[in-house]
């Protein structure tokens, strides 16, 4: 079995608390040394519930003009569309907390990829550190898919982990639709990296990516775990329950 380090909770809701703890420590941590925390966040469902958490309970624990907020990857819609992933964390996070609009850097999903792929890039190298030629984040917080994708390195298309960019224009691979991606090279530059997973049907996945069982090496996720330095598994008890 691989040697990521594994936090198993009982439900979603408390694999998300956690990572609000993780935050909260990795922010408070870069405020003391009078830093601010760079994160790059992602969609899906239990990112949402994390969001909701930080937009409530921790609302006031969190020095918001000290942390900064990227994005893993987009869907190429309008960011009033329902499948944008800016607009969904607006929509739960960034209207009810006191962020500075000049500590929110979205990819616009609005514009050309490729060009929009360029644009990210160059945000990257304005913002972020540079570490080994590369952007470094303090924080990447990455999901799954149920095919093994993560970001938006779907199978299929595991040439974008080793990119020399940073950032990528991608496609999913069934519907066709436009995305914009940070690669794994970046990724994996991160000084952490936390795959935030839950519910039944990653279970199959995640057991063939942790015990490189079957078809494991077509799945982009276990470059991640294997290919990066310190990255973490939180998990709910559906999502584990094959490990």
């Amino acid at each position: 079995m691989l040697k990521n380090k594994i936090h198993i909770f009982s439900e979603p809701e408390e694999t998300a608390e956690s990572v609000a703890k993780l935050i909260t420590a990795m922010l408070n941590e870069k405020v003391s040394a009078g830093k601010s925390l760079n994160i790059a966040i992602s969609g899906g469902s239990t990112p949402n519930l994390l969001f909701g958490m930080l937009s409530g309970e921790y609302a006031e624990k969190i020095n918001w003009e000290k942390i900064r907020f990227f994005w893993v990857d987009e869907r190429c819609v309008e960011p009033t569309d329902k499948e944008s992933n800016y607009g969904n964390v607006n929509k739960i996070l960034l209207q009810h907390v006191p962020i500075p609009e000049a500590n929110i850097f979205r990819m616009k999903g609005e514009n050309v990829p490729i060009e929009e792929a360029v644009q990210y890039q160059n945000t990257l190298r304005n913002e972020l550190p540079e570490v080994n030629g590369m952007p470094q984040f303090d924080l990447v917080l990455l999901g799954m898919g149920d095919d093994g994708h993560t970001a938006s390195i779907f199978p299929g298309n595991l040439e974008l982990l080793h990119s020399t960019e940073s950032v990528a224009a991608a496609k999913h691979p069934q519907t066709g639709q436009n995305r914009i991606t940070l690669t794994g090279s970046v990724i994996c530059n991160a000084k952490h990296v936390a795959f935030v997973i839950t519910g039944h049907s990653k279970a199959e996945v995640l057991e063939s990516i942790m015990h490189e069982k079957g078809d494991f090496e077509r799945f982009p996720t276990y470059y991640i775990l294997t290919g990066c330095g310190d990255v973490e598994l939180y998990l709910d008890h559906e999502a584990a329950e094959r490990l």
